[in-house]
């Protein structure tokens, strides 16, 4: 089993709604089970004007190998209404393989995210739900990246509160 954390974002639709859905569909996954979820976050959009967006962040441990855990994140983001657009634009749901036991270069998919340690809106949640975590690429502990973006407006607005 691997123990993979997600970042989950939506500023589209019902965004609280969004997250607990998303979280149920990955509980239902084969061989897969949440272990923590975050606070719920909440954040600018980077990119084009748009909505702000709820970020969260859970801990799973799954037997899916990575590349297949990303398909099934992918297509639950579709069956939860996301649509292909510009890169950064608006989504109903977004969910990022931030971090997991081992590190991932594949054309389509890296573990760290590349971004991680740039966006305080992942961080955050992470350092929550890990506060020992280290980023394997730097060595660092994913808090203590924190600081480096400390100028990005995150606050937390609240706990989930939905069976998974």
């Amino acid at each position: 089993m691997m123990q993979v954390f997600l970042g989950l974002g939506s500023n589209l639709g019902n965004r609280e709604q969004n997250l607990a859905q998303a979280i149920a569909r990955l509980a239902a996954l084969p061989d897969t089970e949440v272990r923590k979820r975050s606070s719920i976050y909440e954040s600018k959009p980077i990119g084009p004007e748009q909505p702000d967006f709820l970020n969260a962040a859970i801990e799973i441990k799954t037997s899916l190998a990575p590349s297949a855990l990303l398909t099934e994140c992918k297509r639950i983001e579709r069956e939860l209404g996301r649509v292909d657009g510009p890169r950064w634009g608006p989504r109903p749901l977004d969910i990022d393989l931030l971090l997991a036991d081992q590190i991932v270069a594949e054309p389509q998919l890296q573990v760290p995210h590349l971004e991680l340690h740039k966006r305080a809106f992942a961080l955050l949640p992470m350092c929550e739900l890990a506060p020992e975590a280290v980023h394997p690429v730097f060595g660092w502990k994913l808090c203590e990246l924190l600081a480096d973006v400390a100028d990005q407006q995150v606050c937390r607005v609240g706990d989930f509160y939905v069976e998974t």
